[in-house]
């Protein structure tokens, strides 16, 4: 029985023993503190030759003596997205608005052409006769960017009269954040074009949004 009792006591010290050794492992411990989210930003800014310090432009393409047979072009439209995400780009509220601008004592050979002079019943004619090209001028494909001229692969957004441009164009053209590029116009007029646009005018009005993502 006593050789028992010291086997058995001697169990308990090499189990006591292994316990106590298992609970003098080394160890330590740091913490991180500080972490932070922080959401991105999207900041779509419009600036043009004669930037006013808004972020939204007017009067960037203003063309004047247009006539029968001309052409011009070369304005360009800067578009940055001053956040620090990735954004799509399309324009919406695509809008043209005509303008006879009809004065008897001086336009008296546009009524000689022109069956309507007022603006009852839409206005001008210019912008049905106007071809205008919009485009990125992006520098694409060997262009030159922001120079005004539609050269390389650079994309058309639209080519065609001006009273035909459409309401929404869906360009999802992928703008990165701190990134800059340039939207241009160019125009013509035929020279078949008679006395019916003397003195009309005609004003196009353009939305541009930067979303995060495409279709949006």
């Amino acid at each position: 029985m006593k050789k028992i009792l010291i086997s058995l006591m001697a169990i308990a010290l090499v189990v006591g023993l292994v316990g106590a050794g298992t609970m003098a492992n080394f160890y330590d411990t740091e913490t991180s503190t500080g972490n932070t989210f922080t959401a991105g930003t999207l900041n779509l800014i419009l600036t043009d030759a004669s930037d006013d310090g808004t972020e939204s432009e007017a009067a960037t393409w203003v063309f004047s003596d247009i006539a029968p047979g001309g052409s011009d072009g070369g304005a360009r439209l800067t578009v940055t997205n001053a956040g620090t995400l990735p954004g799509y780009i399309d324009l919406s509220s695509v809008g043209v608005v005509n303008a006879e601008n009809y004065d008897a004592d001086t336009n008296e050979a546009e009524a000689a052409d022109d069956a309507d002079t007022s603006d009852a019943t839409g206005g001008g004619e210019l912008g049905a006769n106007l071809a205008v090209v919009l485009f990125w001028d992006d520098g694409a494909g060997g262009g030159t960017a922001g120079n005004g001229i539609k050269d390389g692969s650079e994309a058309t957004i639209y080519s065609g009269n001006l009273g035909g441009i459409a309401g929404n164009y869906e360009e999802n053209y992928l703008l990165n954040g701190g990134a800059t590029t340039y939207i241009s116009m160019t125009w013509s007029i035929g020279t078949g074009v008679n006395n019916q646009i003397q003195g009309d005018s005609a004003t196009l009005n353009i939305t541009f949004e930067l979303a995060q993502t495409a279709g949006q």
